[in-house]
């Protein structure tokens, strides 16, 4: 009895056996073409980005950023539709202060209007810095556990939680976007909203900056 059943449904399944071959092809198909839509793309932004930065990081230390930055500084405007801009300033010259050159890339507001923008954290890690610079202005410098300093100046003001030892998510709220900076403590309007976003690594001991721009290419919404 038991044979019986045995043989019966290999007879089902030997009728239907190339239908169900042809259904099976046409699942991997399609699957080979989602996963080409969805996550090549994604592969193909990443070993771009790879490329450009393995010019002044080790494979190892952009290996790392990839795997820590998992947003973008700035908060999407959801309500009013204003947005953000940047392109790669990295390097220009700068005098205030000196001569010197510009060590991050600058975000701008399409609204110049101070603490419309809420500035995020990018990674996890630790509020190692806050309060006033001359060239800064407000600005908080947070370090992630592989090591690298991200640096966000010229801040409106901190969000209400922010302390030196803090721990922070990717995604969290530092403070606000504004225009302090370029003056004593509490200047602010010297130029436009923007936030400076600059990372920072340890050289042979040294902070030594590096260009930011396409990794906010790669998380930007």
């Amino acid at each position: 009895m038991v044979f019986r059943k045995v043989y019966t449904v290999w007879r089902r399944f030997s009728t239907h056996r190339k239908s169900i071959c042809w259904m099976l092809f046409w699942l991997l198909v399609a699957g080979s073409i989602l996963w080409q839509v969805t996550e090549l793309p994604e592969l193909g932004r990443k070993l771009s980005v790879r490329s450009k930065m393995e010019k002044e990081c080790s494979a190892q230390e952009v290996k790392a950023l990839l795997g820590e930055i998992k947003c973008f500084p700035v908060r999407e405007d959801r309500k009013e539709k204003e947005t953000v801009s940047f392109d790669n300033g990295y390097g220009a010259a700068r005098t205030y202060g000196g001569d010197r050159s510009h060590e991050g890339i600058d975000i701008m507001s399409s609204i110049d209007k101070p603490g419309y923008f809420q500035v995020q954290s990018v990674s996890d890690g630790v509020v190692e810095q806050m309060g006033w610079l001359p060239l800064g202005g407000y600005r908080i410098g947070i370090r992630s556990k592989s090591g690298f300093y991200y640096y966000y100046a010229h801040l409106d003001s901190y969000a209400e939680t922010m302390k030196p030892g803090k721990q922070v998510s990717p995604g969290e709220v530092l403070g606000l976007m504004g225009n302090t900076g370029y003056g004593k403590e509490g200047t602010k309007g010297k130029f436009a909203v923007h936030l400076h976003f600059g990372i920072y690594r340890q050289v042979k001991g040294k902070e030594k900056s590096l260009n930011p721009y396409y990794l906010l290419e790669y998380v930007k919404p």
